[in-house]
């Protein structure tokens, strides 16, 4: 905003050495600008509102990202309780087999005569 009434006024500044005007026009028309301008440029209340309106947006959406964030945290930590307690099981299943497998092979070894 700053760069903004600088470049006014330069501007400004050059169109008064250039005009073809008259001084009392040329002091009309830079009136009638300046109230030009003044519509354009928000009051020190309006730009108070803006700015608390930009810090609740910003602190809302600060909010939401924390939220979020903290969801997939909730959402990983489970998904990764839930694979522990899938690879146990699948532990277990395996331990078992094996030993289903060891005393089946046991059972078969015994039961069979030997051919000596």
């Amino acid at each position: 905003m700053n760069n903004f009434l600088k470049g006014v006024l330069f501007g400004v500044g050059i169109g008064l050495l250039v005009a073809p005007l008259r001084g009392e026009e040329t002091r009309k028309l830079i009136g009638e600008r300046v109230g030009e301008l003044r519509g354009y440029i928000p009051e020190n209340e309006q730009l108070d509102v803006y700015r608390q309106q930009i810090t609740d947006r910003v602190s809302q959406t600060a909010g939401s990202l924390k939220d979020y964030a903290q969801q997939a945290a909730t959402t990983v930590k489970s998904s990764a309780n839930n694979l522990g307690d899938i690879a146990q099981n699948a532990a277990s299943t395996v331990k078992k087999s094996s030993s289903d497998v060891v005393d089946t092979t046991k059972s078969t070894l015994n039961s069979t005569p030997s051919n000596n």
